[in-house]
């Protein structure tokens, strides 16, 4: 029993939880891609992208997410200030109602959507932050079995409702209406649990709300530049594209669940690690633990990378059918962005407690990007514009390993593990050539990628398998 009071109370009810959600997520649009057309599949996406970046615009998710800081007060102060992060997001939210509805027609034509589709999005947008205080802050407190299953139920519950209406329907109107009423729900749970609970209130601590907002200034600024700079392709190329066209490009842009919590899951670990050797001066240890979180990125990374570039056409074929070949371009293009998960460029400045340059890096990276992207998507289209956005932003990236260098006194060479790397990109280059060469044997793509593809990974594990387990012999 105790042990299992452990567990609940642990990371793992958020890890497992979490990849719950994650590959439900996942699923939904390969489901979807065969019960709706890709127009209507455009617009779908175009929906959902423009109902994320709304809160960063607003700056809405900084209170919510800032409850793991404040929890740390002593118990009389910590569920004010939970209770003001709550205040604060409902208002930072209004101004996304009083905007939405005064330029509702101008906003809904620049969007390509019907101005009812358009008016869901932002009903939508106001419940969608404030409506997750419960969850964010039953984890911020310790109860994360409680907070991962109220934000996983909700998830499930979108996934089999949309799946539902759109095989029943076909509609996407009636999709986009049905989640917010979805989020309304979930922000009168919300409302009522955080009340009984003191995770909320009505009594508005105007000095405790300025409190909360000035800690989470920079950190939503950092985050809504963040945003930018990861979906300005997709933001700019909306407005360029037919929305036919904006399906097949974003359907390329495939994320992949397990990789980016693979980068979160090396990240958690890492930095305490080099917070602790930062502050006794053994900044050699630090390096070595800095040489290993690259290593056990890039184990997993660089061969997914190799599969996703030259396995594009199953792959797209076998997720969205041959409606979507066109997709499989895009998906080459962007497999390559998932180098950038090998390289942990802010995790010095965050143990360190040096954040601000994260915001001064975004300030300058982000205005490049939306300049870069927009030219190339203007004059040369969304493959050059989909190239220059991969390309830049590993600006970042290289400004932090020199920040982190400055700070923690390393010498650049010094950062990687290129003996590890070396064996991580040449052993998945051998075996993507004898792949290539085998190709020609094979009836289909399919067929060529149901066989090549579960041997590249076998042989790949295996051998590395073999390499450890022999040193440590």
């Amino acid at each position: 029993m105790n042990i299992l009071n452990k567990l609940k109370e642990g990371h793992w009810p958020i890890f497992l939880l979490s990849s719950m959600s994650a590959m439900a997520n996942l699923f939904l649009p390969i489901i979807l891609v065969r019960l709706i057309s890709p127009e209507q599949m455009g617009l779908y996406k175009i929906f959902f992208l423009y109902l994320s970046m709304i809160p960063f615009l607003f700056l809405v998710g900084g209170p919510i997410n800032s409850v793991y800081y404040w929890v740390g007060k002593d118990k009389e102060e910590r569920m004010l200030y939970i209770q003001s992060c709550f205040q604060l997001s409902v208002l930072l939210s209004i101004p996304i109602i009083l905007i939405g509805l005064s330029f509702g027609f101008l906003f809904s034509e620049y969007l390509k959507m019907s101005y009812e589709a358009f008016i869901f999005m932002i009903v939508a947008s106001f419940f969608w932050v404030p409506g997750g205080h419960f969850g964010e802050t039953s984890i911020a407190v310790g109860k994360t079995a409680r907070g991962s299953i109220f934000s996983t139920t909700f998830e499930i519950l979108k996934v089999i409702m949309f799946i539902s209406i759109a095989m029943i329907t076909k509609d996407l109107e009636t999709i986009f209406k049905s989640y917010t009423i979805l989020l309304f729900i979930k922000f009168c749970f919300t409302v009522a649990w955080g009340k009984k609970l003191g995770y909320i209130s009505f009594n508005v601590d105007w000095k405790r709300v300025k409190a909360v907002f000035m800690y989470c200034l920079p950190i939503s600024l950092a985050g809504l530049l963040g945003f930018f700079v990861d979906k300005v392709d997709l933001l700019i190329l909306s407005g360029f594209l037919d929305v036919d066209e904006f399906a097949f490009y974003s359907m390329g842009c495939l994320v992949i669940p397990p990789l980016i919590m693979l980068d979160m899951s090396v990240h958690k670990v890492l930095i305490p690690k080099i917070s602790s050797f930062y502050l006794k001066n053994k900044k050699q240890d630090a390096l070595e633990v800095y040489n290993k979180a690259i290593s056990d990125i890039s184990f997993i990374i660089v061969p997914a990378i190799f599969g996703l570039f030259f396995f594009a056409e199953p792959i797209v074929e076998l997720l969205y059918t041959n409606k979507y070949a066109a997709s499989a371009t895009y998906l080459r293009i962007f497999s390559l962005s998932y180098l950038l998960y090998t390289v942990p460029h802010d995790a010095i400045p965050r143990a360190t407690g040096k954040t601000g340059w994260i915001l001064k890096i975004y300030l300058i990276t982000t205005p490049i990007s939306l300049i870069g992207v927009f030219l190339m998507a203007k004059y040369y289209g969304a493959v050059a514009a989909l190239s220059i956005a991969v390309a830049l932003k590993f600006l970042p990236k290289i400004a932090g390993l020199q920040f982190s260098c400055s700070i923690m006194g390393w010498r650049f060479r010094d950062l990687f593990p290129y003996k590890r790397l070396a064996i991580y990109f040449g052993l998945s280059t051998i075996l993507t050539i004898i792949c290539l060469l085998l190709k020609p044997m094979f009836a289909t793509s399919l067929n060529w990628f149901f066989v090549c593809s579960p041997a590249f990974a076998i042989i790949y594990l295996g051998t590395l398998y073999y390499n450890v387990r022999g040193k440590n012999e």
